[in-house]
């Protein structure tokens, strides 16, 4: 079934506010306006990342470079990690979003103080008229806020969260917001950013009222500004049940055209990384389904809210955590054998069905509750460069036929005939050469396979030639037997006990030839036979005689 190909369900140009129904099938554009060490490692290279001194992220990356030296690097790297190259492949793969995180220092915004450097606008406004003219969507996506609300690499600065400590800071992202949906509009791109994140990941020590406040008011910014034609999401804080009562009939506001995104990834939890390729599947058709199910409802029997749902971030890494050790890890230490490759491509096609999944499809899978309309994903990252982290890269998984390319306008069960529970029943029961968790878990041995995949092939082999010989065997004696049989009714046999020893075999027609061979051998009983047939000699014959 590794002949899979195929996939997808978009209409070109037309934004999700004017199509809820269709399901966005995107990837990040991670590590480019907003710097992940990970992502591009070859950025950091010239310092050791064993070292507790060493840049982490961009804000200590400007901090040791300087503001001039900064601006300079960061500036070829803004113009080549998305390139129209990579734009054209996303289009041919059948991609029809992206998801730009970006930085509130992207306005210009930079106190003293603050190392970070601007200059992102036009590259991004570039990457725009690009998608543009392949039929892609862009959703922004505001990754960093000042003072940072998950202390992650991502939100700029690596270390504490400390953004909803003061009025300040969230006054500062409000007003990011504002001046960027105004260039947005006054740049001719409303109809191209057709999707704003209002922030990423907040970490779940975050005031929760705090963040809702400021949710509203970015809302009113943006609607403000670009009217009702724009997507607004919001981040699920990895907790979506808590979600269940927001932007729902007017509480606290009235919101439309909206959505609460998830994060699913298992490569970061050692429970989920030790499972098996079938397990995996289970997680994901499942368990992860439910947990995505969990908002946003109202009432009873329960109703969907106008709080839709879609995963902002995935990946095809199962049970490889990222980290500066995991990269001095040589790539033909894990080679993309058939078994891993055979993983990755059911591991991928069961997160696509399910992250796009109708309340019809999920329903098999929910135990009795109402499923919602899932409205698709965005895949965690559209390239990498370290060899290491192939499995987070899309164009290469594309390029390497573990991630399949995708057909716009069809869906992904009905392109590829395969549904989550086909994926599970083909998926290996054991984790011998697929499954090896990086940091390593102490005391996992794995789930060992009942023989190696070249004994299983070879015993399969065997079994197959064995049932074909003896098939053609049994063929071959029932020819003989019906080839005997006619024989021997051409024969005219002189005696009953002969008559008896040429037809042990054939009992059944043993009475046939008695009757037509009586006791009475004279001439004129050839007529019986026939006019040319032979009379043999009334004297017993040994049965070699007749043959």
């Amino acid at each position: 079934m590794l002949l899979l190909f195929f996939f997808f369900f978009f209409v070109l140009g037309v934004p999700v506010s004017a199509q809820t129904s269709l399901k966005i099938r995107g990837v990040n554009l991670g590590g480019w306006l907003v710097l992940e060490k990970w992502i591009k490692p070859s950025l950091f290279a010239e310092w050791d990342p064993f070292d507790p001194t060493s840049p982490k992220d961009e804000w200590t990356y400007c901090e040791r470079l300087g503001k001039s030296e900064c601006q300079k690097r960061l500036d070829e790297h803004w113009d080549t990690w998305v390139s129209v190259e990579e734009m054209n492949d996303l289009a041919d793969a059948g991609i029809t979003h992206v998801r730009v995180p970006v930085g509130w220092w992207i306005t210009g915004d930079v106190e003293e103080g603050e190392p970070y450097v601007s200059g992102q606008w036009k590259y991004f406004a570039r990457m725009t008229r690009w998608a543009r003219e392949r039929g892609i969507e862009v959703w922004l996506d505001l990754h960093a806020v000042p003072g940072s609300q998950n202390g992650f690499d991502n939100s700029g600065r690596l270390g504490n969260a400390t953004w909803d400590a003061s009025t300040r800071n969230v006054n500062r992202s409000l007003a990011a917001i504002e001046t960027i949906v105004r260039r947005v509009d006054a740049e001719g791109l409303r109809n191209d950013v057709t999707g704003f994140g209002l922030l990423n990941e907040p970490d779940q020590h975050i005031d929760y009222w705090l963040m809702l406040d400021f949710y509203n008011k970015a809302y009113d910014t943006i609607r403000t500004v670009l009217g009702d034609g724009i997507s607004i999401y919001i981040g699920d804080m990895f907790s979506p049940q808590s979600f269940n009562w927001f932007w729902h009939a007017g509480n606290p506001i009235r919101a439309t055209n909206v959505f609460l995104d998830s994060h699913i990834y298992a490569c970061f939890v050692d429970d989920l990384k030790a499972m098996t390729p079938k397990q995996h599947v289970t997680q994901v058709c499942r368990f992860e389904r439910a947990h995505i199910n969990q908002c946003c409802w109202d009432g009873w029997p329960p109703q969907p809210t106008e709080l839709s749902r879609f995963v902002g971030e995935w990946t095809a890494a199962y049970d490889q955590t990222p980290s500066p050790e995991l990269e001095l890890a040589s790539p033909e230490s894990r080679p993309l054998t058939d078994d891993r490759k055979r993983f990755l491509l059911q591991y991928v096609i069961a997160q696509m069905v399910t992250f796009e999944a109708t309340p019809e499809e999920s329903a098999p899978y929910l135990s009795g509750a109402p499923g919602l309309d899932f409205h698709g994903w965005f895949f965690w990252n559209f390239r990498m460069e370290a060899d290491v982290y192939r499995e987070w890269d899309y164009l290469r998984g594309v390029r390497e036929g573990w991630i399949p390319k995708l057909e716009r306008n069809v869906d992904v069960s009905d392109q590829l005939g395969l549904t989550c529970e086909d994926l599970e029943q083909e998926a290996q029961d054991c984790t011998d050469g697929v499954v090896s968790p990086f940091p390593p878990i102490p005391g996992w041995t794995g789930v060992p396979c009942a023989e190696s995949p070249p004994r299983r092939v070879l015993a399969q082999t065997i079994l197959s030639a064995l049932a074909l010989f003896s098939f053609m065997a049994l063929l071959a004696a029932l020819l003989i037997l019906a080839r005997a049989n006619r024989l021997l009714q051409k024969i005219p046999v002189s005696s009953r006990r002969l008559r008896r020893a040429v037809c042990f075999c054939c009992p059944g027609d043993y009475d046939a030839i008695k009757q037509r061979a009586p006791d009475d051998e004279s001439p004129a009983s050839s007529s019986f036979y026939g006019a040319n047939a032979q009379i043999l000699p009334t004297t017993e014959a040994p049965i070699s005689a007749i043959a």
